[in-house]
């Protein structure tokens, strides 16, 4: 049937007993792994995906649940959640400070996409469901930027979903150069202003934190609300990852 997605190949993969589908780009150029939200491989996370591949570098999607075959519409939303409703308990998400067994997964992906593409850093984005992992996956020492798009968890309550030892790590890091960024609309009511004010406590000069200005209630910055009702951007924050990961991920 071929594969899923043009100018990507599918990659098996499997770390700590956990096998699932990569789907990397086929082009060279400095790792950058994105992880999906809470509907799956959509074609909103691909096409932002294309963005960051088409700037040079090379994509590692991960498929933690459901098809590698990217949905689009209402129905693809309501096939995504009931797939995910299937894992969620692996993802802690009314956790405050565990993340679940996917952050070592994640951080064992980072070392293989390094090693695969030849480069000893890698950048991460992490959108929604996931925008905390990008926090966890910058506990290694590989991961030299990361990407918090609009951070969602925990549900309920307030924490940074990442374990003690993990922000300790972090934190480390932050204080020797690591920079890690995140974005968030205004009006969103599932990734809260306070969660950004914590990350810069915590993590001073190495977090900047954004939070766009807008009038409706938007939540999806890189993905489904990147693009307003006419198709236009609604900001220029993806040229502005990209010039973070040219920075700190050019050989």
């Amino acid at each position: 049937m071929g594969e899923p997605i043009e100018n990507f190949v599918t990659i098996v993969k499997s770390f700590r007993g956990v096998e699932r589908s990569v789907l990397v780009s086929r082009n060279d150029g400095p790792p950058v792994i994105i992880l999906h939200e809470i509907f799956g491989m959509r074609v909103a996370v691909v096409a932002f995906a294309e963005m960051i591949r088409e700037a040079g570098f090379r994509i590692y999607m991960p498929v933690l649940f459901g098809s590698t075959r990217p949905k689009e519409g209402q129905r693809g939303k309501a096939r995504g959640a009931a797939e995910f409703l299937c894992v969620m308990r692996q993802f802690r998400v009314f956790s405050a400070n565990e993340p679940g067994p996917w952050a070592d997964w994640l951080r064992d992906l980072v070392d293989w996409a390094c090693a695969e593409s030849g480069h000893a850093k890698a950048g991460v984005v992490g959108l929604c469901l996931t925008g905390n992992f990008a926090l966890s996956m910058a506990a290694s020492a590989r991961v030299g930027a990361a990407v918090m798009g609009e951070p969602s968890l925990p549900f309920v309550g307030e924490g940074l979903h990442i374990t003690k030892s993990e922000l300790a790590t972090v934190k480390a890091r932050a204080a020797q150069g690591l920079e890690v960024r995140g974005y968030r609309y205004s009006t969103d009511t599932l990734c809260r202003a306070s969660l950004f004010a914590r990350l810069e406590a915590e993590l001073g000069t190495g977090f900047s934190g954004e939070s766009i200005e807008v009038a409706e209630k938007l939540h999806s910055v890189f993905t489904e609300d990147l693009r307003d009702s006419q198709g236009r951007l609604r900001h220029n924050k993806i040229r502005e990852v990209i010039q973070f990961f040219e920075r700190l991920l050019a050989p």
